[in-house]
């Protein structure tokens, strides 16, 4: 591909690849004041300035890519954020012009049988629900690629931070009433998904989206495990991931590290009271613990540090719910998610919360670009090592864990500048409000 250098190759690239049209560009140019002697990288700051480019199609042209906006009836607009089955972007349906986000399975990884399984998993799971407190699929597809088929998700956009992202923001602790407050809408999403067959298997505080009106949204299915009548991807997964490894480790329920596919709805209910215990502290349910195998037997085997003694201003009644979430044995859980949330909704209370969601997203760009480099560079090593194509390096075999990615990413990006913090303000006179609660309806945005 050709390095657009000048204002010209630039201009010639953006007309290409049909992001805008060619009577579109003559007016930006004339309004920006671009000319011929100006280089390429000042012409590109100036369309994104001008808001007649996103940050990430104008670089993708710097870069010489002319193609890959555009995916059936769908704009791609900028990154949202990454995962180790591929990239989240924000895009723009051109029938409807609504803003949506597309999730999509990179086009090396439609090659490995485990993740297009769960991409497929998390994609039909999606449909299966339709609850304010999860985000919603609205239709999974596929198209061609330049080297194969591009699978994909269509689903609602929600300019939110994940509860990892607001306790990394705050640099400590939520408030309690309003983590009772997150963690009773996400116990809502669950029980719905729990009601129609489906057990989440992966609820952490990375999969729970946070608004600034303070309500929550669960999201990432793709580990889910769908009712008993089909095992077929069940079996999948299973074969290709191992029984004991599907979760990650810090939220994962003593039963599901044992034995992931005969478990039923209570795991949740432990993933979610590890997750609310992570809001309260500011600290996993083990900090201790550096490895996977170690997180595993103390979720198994030890006790936490009680809440109270981190954050004694946590009331006990709080406490007490969440050790009852976190009971070892599931018998000794809360029976359902809605019993869970019925006791929760007496602590809970909204904030609105103030966030730049743009550097947020900056913070996701710059984690997702780190991330395609450790991938790539570690597809370069193995592709000398055993003589593989790069295409076939995402494999079980050659495939970095997420948890090693992570730790690799965080720890160069963390919020230093307390400028970029949230703030949470007092209780609002109007929105967010907190529905009143019966005993036979815990949704707290929408009954089925």
């Amino acid at each position: 591909m050709a390095v657009a250098h000048s204002a010209s190759q630039f201009l010639e690239m953006l007309e290409r690849s049909r992001l805008l049209t060619p009577e579109e560009i003559e007016a930006a140019v004339e309004k920006l004041g671009v000319c011929d002697d100006d280089g390429s990288v000042p012409t590109a700051k100036a369309f994104v300035r001008g808001n007649y480019l996103t940050r990430l199609q104008a670089s993708r042209l710097l870069e010489g890519q002319h193609r890959g906006f555009f995916i059936d009836h769908f704009r791609i607009d900028d990154i949202l954020g990454s995962g180790g089955m591929g990239w989240v972007y924000s895009a723009t349906n051109l029938d409807t012009h609504e803003k949506v986000a597309i999730k999509m399975l990179c086009e090396q990884n439609d090659r490995d049988a485990g993740l297009l399984t769960r991409f497929k998993l998390e994609a039909r799971a999606g449909l299966m629900l339709k609850h304010e407190a999860i985000v919603r699929t609205q239709l999974m597809g596929h198209t061609q690629g330049i080297f194969g088929d591009i699978h994909y998700m269509v689903m609602d956009y929600v300019a939110g931070i994940g509860v990892d992202e607001f306790v990394a923001l705050l640099g400590g602790p939520i408030k309690w009433r309003l983590a009772c407050h997150i963690a009773y809408h996400a116990g809502a999403g669950l029980h719905h998904a729990h009601r129609k067959g489906l057990i989440h298997r992966d609820v952490k505080p990375s999969n729970i989206l946070v608004d600034k009106s303070a309500n929550a949204k669960v999201l990432d299915f793709g580990l889910s495990q769908v009712s008993k009548s089909d095992h077929s991807d069940e079996f999948s997964l299973a074969m290709i991931f191992g029984q004991d490894c599907l979760g990650t480790a810090d939220y994962i329920a003593p039963e599901q590290a044992s034995d992931s596919f005969n478990i039923d709805h209570r795991a949740d209910i432990y993933s979610l009271g590890a997750t609310l215990y992570y809001m309260l502290t500011g600290s996993v349910l083990f900090d201790d613990c550096k490895t996977r195998a170690e997180k595993i037997d103390a979720q198994k085997t030890r006790t936490p540090v009680r809440i109270r003694q981190l954050q004694p201003d946590v009331p006990a009644e709080v406490e007490m719910i969440v050790n009852r979430m976190l009971e070892k044995n599931p018998g000794d859980r809360f029976t359902t998610a809605k019993i869970m949330c019925s006791k929760l909704v007496t602590f809970a209370k909204p904030s609105n919360i103030r966030f730049d969601f743009q550097k947020i997203l900056d913070r996701r760009y710059t984690i997702a670009k780190q991330r395609e480099k450790l991938l790539n560079d570690r597809a370069k090593r193995s592709a000398q090592q055993t003589s593989l194509t790069v295409c076939s390096l995402d494999s079980q075999a050659t495939r970095t864990s997420p948890s090693a990615i992570e730790t690799s990413i965080l720890k160069d990006t963390e919020f230093s500048d307390p400028s970029q913090r949230p703030d949470e303000i007092q209780q609002p006179s109007e929105s967010p409000t907190l529905k009143s609660v019966d005993p036979g309806v815990v949704d707290p945005v929408a009954t089925e």
